[in-house]
Parts: C-alpha cells; structure tokens; sequence
C-alpha cells in the first residue's frame, strides 16, 4: 500500500516541538498474516485468497492529484454569483514553491499509558489483514465486504487492547482510499479504523483520536475526529478542534495542501464553533469566500451576522464582499440585524446585479450549503433546480436547493416584508423585476398555505 498522505502540520501539545510532516514513506503492500485461531480469523484469511477481477480504489496522492478528479460542477444560470477565475479572491496562493520535509515521528505526548503498550500479535494481525487491500485484485465481492465488516467488528470488540494496533497503524501515516459510496462503508481505510476507535470509546481510544486530531492534515479527518471526540465529550474538545482547524488552513493558505478540499474545515468551524471561530472565519474569507460566508451565516445564534455585515461593506470589486451580500439575504428573516444591513447596502447602490441577484433568490428560500466532501458519505440533493458549483482556483465545492416548500405563512410574510422594504430602495430594473417576481411567488406559496 502506497502512502497517500502529506502532512506538512506541526504536531501540537504541551510537548510536541518537533515539526510533524506527512511525506510517502513507504512503498509497496503490506503483507499480512495468515491463519488466526479463531472462526472470525478464519473468516478473515478466506476472503483475502483468490483475487477478483477489476479494480478495487484508487490511492490518492494529493501532490499527484487532479483536482478536478470526481467533481461534479454544474454550470451556474446567469443569476447565481460565481467568482470567475482568475479574480483576486478566488486564485491560490503562490507565495512560494512547496517545501518537501521528512517526517518527524514523533507523537504528541499524552497522559495515557495504555497508547505507548505494543500491540498484541492477535490485535495486529486483525489490523494487518484489515488494512492489506491491494487494488489489483479488484473490487470486493459483497461476500468480502461482508467478511471485511466482521473482521473490523472483531477488532472493535477486543476493547482498549486493540488501541495500539490501530496506533501503530495510524502512525504509518498511510491510507487507501476507497471512494464514496464504498461497499465497505467508509471512504478510506483509516476512517474505518477511526470509526472503530469511536465504537471503542475509553480514555484510551479517546486519548489516540485526540492525539491524531494533533497531527493530521486531512481536513476530512479533521471532520470526522471532531465528530468523534465531540460525542466522547460534549464540548470537552472545542479548543482542540478550533485549533486543528485553524492551524490546517493557515497551512492551506499558504499553498501546503494543494489539491485537497478544505470545505470539511469550515464546517466543523460552523458545528463546534469556539471563541475564536468567528476571527478565523472572517480572516479566511478573502481565499475561500464562499466557504467562509457560508460558514458565518451558519453559526448558532447569529454571532457571524456582523462579520458579513462588515465584509459587505468592504471596497467594491472584493469578491469576499459580495458573497457577504447574498449570505446576509439568506439569514436575513432570521436575524433583524441582517435584515436591516440588506436594506442600507441596497440604498448604497454599490453591489452588481449578478450579486442582487442571488440576493434575491436567497429571499425566495433558495439556500446555499458546502458540499459534503466524504466525511459523513451524505450524498448531496437531487432534483429540479438543485445546483452544483466548483470554483476551480480555490478548490471550493456547493450547492444550492431551490424554495421547495416548508416555510409557514408568517416566515413567507416576513420574506415579503423585507421585499417590500428593498424594492423602495432598488435603482436597477433587472433587481426590481426580481424582487417583483419573487414577492408573487412568496405570496401565492402563502395563499395555498393557508388553503392547507
């Protein structure tokens, strides 16, 4: 198995100095054992012999990757703001070439003994038989996904010993990736063993996922520890988590994760938000508008609502500034003070139409979402009027779902009323028009409401 991971983050914790970097290490398949004296170790040999036809995944090497590789990028109608490429807001940042470093092994130091124990031969002949996937013998059959399944439940089911299998696995700093939508129910081969540690749970499972979260430059893991450690400890880890996250994308930022979706970043900062999420948000908007207004819209409580509102009031020509826009029309029924920021812009008379726009369908109930990039393997809604957008440059990757129903006759009165207070201010006829036509629709969707 080939190493897939490069991580150029530092390792964190009181004791962690040593700069922590992920490169190939090493080449090749790991070969595992044979036999195991049991019926589930039995099982497990049986489904690797005779290799089936075809291919089974892909190894994926983010300095090799394309980016475009298995994006779905629709293109947008005129009236929806995309930044075009080549915008300042919207290229990568080419500060300086990468830098390629050894990595150094060094694990974060944690209060848990049970992490630096050997693993058992049993234990790691479990993780060695999981984890010897070679992608010439093709895909599985449903019979070895099956076996595959079972075998990592054994695993989960030796408790606490199985930790420093998995360890010794994860320090290797190796993965495989098996695409969404595998049969064996995870994206990769590491999400399978960390989802094992959550079955797990413990102070020793616990103590890894953490000390992985540390060192890890997968913003996709990052997602899924963060889920993790937030249902071991409700709100025990913000401050690990808000870490992580900012730390990997001031990396990205900086070009060291080139090809890699920072989208599951943004939304761990918008679910586990801490004190200093708001900052980060609004310090990222200029690289990853889209993501970062669409996080600060999403914070619980509203407490993003005045970053956007000063994004928005930003230097025209700043593609940061007018996402900030379409953001504040999204939330605006839920928040007086975006509402009220809305109107004031729209006397200012500084935003394009194409902005106004989208504003408008934002009013309407269209909703804008970061794409799922195979953290939670949720696929993303089909149907009339569902879009897909990929900006090439920052690598951003959403979606938008059209007013499908559910609003209640007060929400749609509300949407109306904030229309109403736009159109005495709007200067651009296209604006007007859409307002005008948005406002019918609302109130016929309000007319067959209350018919129901």
């Amino acid at each position: 198995m080939k190493d897939p991971l490069q991580n150029p983050r530092a390792g964190r914790g009181p004791k962690a100095k040593a700069e922590t970097v992920r490169s190939p290490v090493r080449n090749g398949l790991l070969l595992a054992l044979v036999a195991v004296g049991c019926v589930a170790g039995y099982q497990l040999w049986k489904w690797r012999q005779g290799p089936p036809p075809g291919p089974l995944s892909k190894l994926v090497d983010p300095a090799n990757q394309d980016p475009q590789t298995e994006r779905a990028a629709a293109a947008p109608s005129a009236d929806v703001a995309v930044v075009q490429p080549g915008s300042p807001a919207d290229s990568d940042d080419a500060s300086g070439p990468e830098t390629e470093v050894e990595p150094v092994n060094q694990p974060v130091a944690l209060p848990v003994e049970g992490l630096s124990l050997e693993p058992s031969p049993y234990t790691r002949q479990l993780v060695a038989t999981l984890t010897d996937l070679d992608p010439g013998r093709g895909p599985l059959t449903p019979e070895q996904s099956e076996q595959w399944k079972a075998g990592l439940q054994v695993l989960v089911q030796q408790g606490s010993s199985a930790v420093p299998a998995i360890r010794e696995f994860l320090e290797q700093n190796r993965d495989l990736d098996l695409g969404p939508g595998s049969s064996l129910g995870y994206p990769s081969v590491r999400a399978g063993l960390l989802d094992a540690l959550q079955q797990i749970g413990g102070p020793e499972a616990q103590a890894l996922m953490l000390q992985t979260l540390q060192i890890t430059s997968m913003p996709s893991e990052i997602a899924r520890l963060a889920r993790y450690l937030e249902l071991q400890g409700p709100g025990q880890f913000r401050t690990e988590i808000g870490t992580a996250v900012r730390e990997t994308l001031a990396q990205a930022a900086g070009g060291q994760l080139r090809g890699w979706d920072v989208g599951p970043l943004f939304q761990v900062l918008q679910t586990y938000s801490d004190a200093a999420t708001v900052a980060a948000l609004e310090k990222s908007a200029p690289k990853w508008n889209y993501y970062s207004a669409l996080a600060l819209a999403n914070l619980p409580t509203g407490e993003g609502v005045p970053s956007l509102i000063r994004l928005a009031q930003e230097s025209p020509g700043t593609t940061a500034r007018g996402v900030a826009l379409e953001a504040l029309a999204q939330v605006a029924i839920q928040y007086p003070n975006a509402s009220a920021a809305l109107v004031e812009l729209a006397r200012s008379g500084k935003f394009s139409e194409r902005n106004w726009l989208t504003a408008v369908a934002a009013l309407g109930g269209e909703r804008y979402f970061i794409r799922d990039s195979g953290v939670e393997d949720a696929p993303v809604p089909t149907g009339s009027g569902v879009r897909n957008y990929h900006l090439e440059a920052s690598n951003q990757n959403f979606y938008s779902i059209p007013p499908w129903g559910g609003m209640s006759p007060e929400q749609i009165n509300e949407r109306v009323g904030i229309i109403d207070q736009l159109l005495a201010v709007s200067s651009s006829p296209a604006v007007t028009q859409a307002l005008q036509n948005t406002r019918a629709s609302l109130l016929t969707k309000g007319q067959q409401a209350s018919a129901n």
